[in-house]
């Protein structure tokens, strides 16, 4: 059967939830140490980290969480096309060309583009549209996050080659409940993989970002490292430059945004909904500080709440007593989503088995109406979906390797529903 288109799944003009995932090569460890050749890849992280933060001050894509681990990544974001109709062509060719300058320097570095450089994209008109959907198009997204690790990782090793092993996957998350387990789920993948024993010594994610930024640590912002460029420069090849001059100018640049220290989450999405934040849909939201897409949160809990709910799903262990009583954050999101709270501690911890195949998480009225849009009585990712957007507990049947309500108890019936499939 053939995957599903993307802008079927990520319509291009809906503001869209999205997890994100792609892996290396054959699921091949390409960003730790390689035990054949006693080589350390654990920098190639750092790069995907440093160009995830380039990518959320020129897409208008809100980054929400990620995590990036040895052979794979995630990246849960929220586009925004609307913010980007609201773009002029000028700032549509700036974003763009700040990112993509050319054969002049490498792809990890951000430039002031020419005025030049800004005409001749400006006197393109369908040019200037297809980038301006690009700017908010997972697809794009990713392509520009991939495509530049994998150039520079084959330089490093002097090869040629995939890098990645296949299109990026992609889901989406269709209502708060899908965005909490999903956000919740890369927050605690590397603790999961046990690459990370606490919230806090989990590198390369942005739970960690958010709890070192609650602390008030700073770091550099790459998105103020741009090398700014004559006409002249942009007219030559990158081959008459010299790289010397080259590597200059970049340290110059990284050097002047060292004065520019930022909070170490600030290039990531804001965590909380602020409830005086505006409804109206002609409001731009668009970030003050250009380090990222837009200053809109996307739960309804405080940075505490949320890593208690992160700390209650790393104790979550069906069928022990002493852990079954939920606490009252996760009770306060069960009431208002109207699940249980075992069945939200489930989706959490075992998110990539329940989930992994599907390509829209969601409850299951909006499951029925996005079959309905497209034409189809009902879709095949609808049995989870009804099995955990419900009052009702589920269990897993080891003996079947399949999810059900949990059976009736005959010393507490009113704890349980009947039994049902998986």
């Amino acid at each position: 059967m053939c995957r599903p288109l993307r802008d079927e799944v990520l319509p291009p003009n809906e503001s869209c939830f999205a997890h994100l995932y792609n892996r290396c090569v054959q699921g091949t460890y390409l960003c730790v140490i390689d035990h054949a050749t006693g080589k350390d890849y654990s920098h190639r992280k750092d790069w995907i980290t440093q160009r995830l933060e380039q990518l959320a001050s020129i897409f208008l894509i809100d980054i929400l969480a990620y995590a990036v681990l040895d052979n794979h990544l995630h990246v849960v974001v929220r586009t925004l096309p609307d913010e980007v109709k609201a773009l002029s062509d000028r700032e549509v060719a700036i974003r763009w060309l700040s990112l993509h300058p050319g054969r002049l320097l490498d792809e990890f570095v951000c430039v002031d583009p020419t005025e030049a450089q800004i005409q001749e994209l400006l006197a393109d008109p369908e040019k200037i549209e297809q980038i301006r959907k690009n700017l908010s198009s997972p697809s794009s997204f990713m392509k520009d996050l991939c495509e530049p690790i994998a150039k520079r990782a084959n330089k490093e090793d002097g090869r040629k080659g995939h890098f990645w092993e296949d299109r990026f996957k992609a889901q989406r998350l269709m209502d708060i409940l899908a965005i909490l387990v999903c956000v919740a789920y890369v927050d605690l993948n590397l603790i999961r993989a046990g690459m990370a024993s606490s919230l806090a010594s989990s590198k390369f994610t942005s739970i960690q970002a958010r709890i070192l930024a609650s602390q008030n640590q700073m770091a550099l912002s790459l998105a103020f490292a741009k090398v700014s460029i004559s006409d002249a420069e942009a007219a030559q090849r990158i081959k008459d430059i010299p790289q010397v001059q080259l590597r200059r100018r970049i340290e110059e640049a990284r050097k002047q945004a060292e004065q520019r220290m930022v909070l170490k989450d600030a290039w990531i999405a804001k965590l909380t909904i602020d409830e005086n934040q505006s409804v109206n849909p002609n409001d731009s939201h668009l970030s003050k500080s250009g380090l990222r897409a837009s200053d809109k949160g996307f739960l309804h809990m405080t940075l505490a709440q949320y890593i208690k709910i992160l700390e209650e799903s790393l104790l979550f262990r069906p069928g022990n007593a002493s852990l079954q009583e939920p606490s009252q954050e996760l009770i306060e999101v069960s009431e208002a989503v109207g699940v249980a709270p075992a069945n939200i501690s489930w989706m959490i911890s075992d998110y990539k088995r329940i989930f992994r195949k599907s390509c829209r998480v969601g409850s299951p009225e909006l499951m029925r109406q996005e079959a309905q849009a497209r034409g189809r009585k009902w879709t095949k990712y609808t049995r989870h979906s009804k099995l955990f957007y419900s009052e009702k507990s589920v269990e897993f049947d080891s003996e079947n390797g399949r999810f059900r309500r949990a059976q009736i108890s005959l010393s507490n019936p009113e704890t349980s529903g009947e039994s049902t499939a998986g």
